[in-house]
């Protein structure tokens, strides 16, 4: 890259907010895919305006620009395939405001989904979009790509959840989109269109999200069947019941022997099992177990534990 573009980059973040060292770029050439390409630069932005000045610059000098999360993504989506630059938000990670009697906090770009739950937790709320990266993943990344995880079935993707966001376009220019209120009927819906765009419409850098009261119990059974027919049977038959649990997933005997071999059996020998959770009030969770429980007997199931 350019040394006069890199002077120009300095002046806005100082010589902490970038890197240009090989072995550092070399490691954020990775995500949790197969892919890897190396950047010419990383930089790492503390606000909204850094990032828009940032973008003027490489709009003008025509420089790509990948925005980064944690990096836990499985598609490639953070890698740098044409080099450039790699904008890593993870310094932007403050939980902004949260308004309990509004439902709805703001959150930046950068703050990790686990923190954003503990600061949550103190007002008896929490964000259920819950990633398999819960402990690393950022709120920007599960943004941009629309992250469900295992709690999808009742409480919806992250989409569901974004009322609003700031996010900076390609030629710099700063754009707030949605609202703070949890009813938004009139115009375009620009932020829930950046949900899962994967950082191609502009790299969004704070996000308003809607609250939903933390659940006093839950509890997890664990079901096994001899086939993965029968477990998806069983699965169609809790939710017609009607009951909604928290979150389900299904293992055929390929992940069950890899979670076997490499955490020492922890799982029973089987052909297919369902994981399903159940949250809400004490008493409900166990009337809710117990349905499911009854449900797995009918449908042939090998244990439940």
């Amino acid at each position: 890259m350019d040394q006069n573009v890199i002077s120009r980059i300095e002046k806005i973040v100082g010589k902490e907010g970038y890197t240009t060292d090989v072995a550092k770029l070399y490691t954020y050439g990775f995500d949790a895919s197969i892919f890897h390409s190396t950047p010419e630069i990383v930089i790492q932005p503390r606000t909204t305006e850094q990032v828009s000045e940032i973008m003027k610059i490489a709009n003008a000098e025509l420089i790509p620009v990948v925005p980064r999360g944690a990096g836990t993504g499985l598609c490639g989506s953070a890698v740098p395939i044409k080099g450039g630059i790699v904008m890593d938000m993870s310094r932007m990670n403050k939980v902004l405001n949260v308004s309990v009697g509004d439902l709805w906090v703001d959150v930046q770009a950068g703050c990790v989904y686990n923190a954003l739950n503990e600061e949550l937790a103190k007002y008896g709320f929490f964000f259920p979009c819950s990633p398999g990266s819960a402990e690393a993943a950022e709120i920007g990344g599960m943004v941009a790509a629309n992250a469900s995880g295992m709690k999808a079935v009742k409480y919806g993707a992250t989409r569901d959840f974004v009322l609003g966001m700031t996010f900076v376009k390609a030629d710099g220019e700063i754009v707030r989109a949605g609202t703070r209120t949890i009813k938004d009927s009139s115009g375009y819906q620009l932020a829930r269109l950046l949900c899962g765009s994967e950082g191609t419409l502009g790299i969004i850098t704070e996000v308003t999200l809607k609250l939903t009261t933390k659940p006093h119990a839950s509890a997890s059974a664990l079901i096994s069947f001899d086939s993965v027919y029968d477990a998806g049977r069983c699965i169609s038959a809790i939710v017609a019941k009607p009951l909604i649990p928290a979150s389900c997933e299904l293992m055929d005997s390929v992940s069950i022997d890899a979670v076997n071999k490499s955490q020492g059996n922890p799982l029973p020998d089987c052909k297919a099992l369902i994981i399903v959770e159940c949250d809400g009030e004490p008493e409900q969770v166990e009337r809710d177990l117990q349905t499911v429980a009854d449900i797995a007997k009918e449908i042939g199931c090998k244990t439940i534990t």
